[in-house]
């Protein structure tokens, strides 16, 4: 655990050393990248039933996405924010410490999104997949939070198939990164992993990923869990 409260203030101190120069190279990076696969995912988005809440926050916490998605919040970001509003956004993205929360006896990352003051999602519209399906009503008749319900009367039961084969297109455009050695590659990191991804480089990424992202939240943590500890990776060089 020290080499990953090490880790996190490495990042926070780049973040205060050279945050317009990672402000730049993440918009850089949404830019170059374009309108590709956005159509593709506000489609994929809209076929989910629509649902309110009570704002309650305990779901808003950072959540495994696709590129795809990445990249569709950072170019709302871009078409919709203030230069200034963005520079906290990076900001409070790369100081990790001060987002770190216990949410029902669990580690958790709070999402940078989450407004705590007002209670609100800065970027509802273009929400990920994870946040969409949350709460949505299940074949068995239950939900994961009472807070949720359908706009849309009667409400919608979702099958776990059909929310696999809505999302089966994503991976096909998506980035993938193998963050073990011989566990396989996948194509979903919580939002931070690609945003290091694009600032500083996959390695780098992948790195953060397994030193700081999966040790302080628990479903991450479970994810790459076996009988046998999580291999022993060396602490890359960092010059940030």
């Amino acid at each position: 655990m020290s080499e990953s409260n090490d880790l996190i203030k490495k990042i926070k101190l780049a973040a205060d050393k050279n945050l317009d120069k990672y402000v730049v190279k993440a918009l850089s990076a949404s830019a170059e990248h374009g309108t590709f696969g956005m159509e593709i995912v506000d489609r994929l988005h809209d076929k989910l039933p629509r649902t309110s809440c009570g704002n309650c926050g305990k779901c808003c916490n950072s959540v495994s996405i696709y590129s795809l998605e990445y990249h569709r919040i950072m170019r709302e970001i871009m078409a919709t924010w203030q230069p200034e509003r963005i520079r906290r956004l990076v900001s409070s993205i790369m100081d990790i410490e001060s987002r770190k929360a216990t949410a029902d006896n669990e580690k958790r990352l709070r999402c940078t999104f989450r407004d705590e003051h007002t209670r609100m999602c800065l970027i509802h519209p273009v929400r990920p997949f994870p946040c969409r399906i949350f709460g949505l009503l299940k074949e068995n008749g239950l939900r994961e939070c009472e807070n949720v319900n359908d706009l849309a009367f009667p409400a919608q039961t979702v099958t776990q198939d059909y929310l696999i084969d809505l999302q089966i297109k994503l991976p096909e455009n998506s980035e993938a990164f193998e963050p073990y050695p011989k566990r396989g590659k996948i194509h979903f990191f919580p939002f931070e992993f690609w945003f290091f991804r694009y600032v500083f480089s996959p390695e780098r990424a992948l790195q953060i990923y397994r030193d700081v992202l999966v040790p302080i939240s628990t479903p991450l943590t479970k994810m790459w869990e076996t009988n046998q500890t999580l291999p022993k990776l060396e602490p890359a060089d960092y010059e940030m």
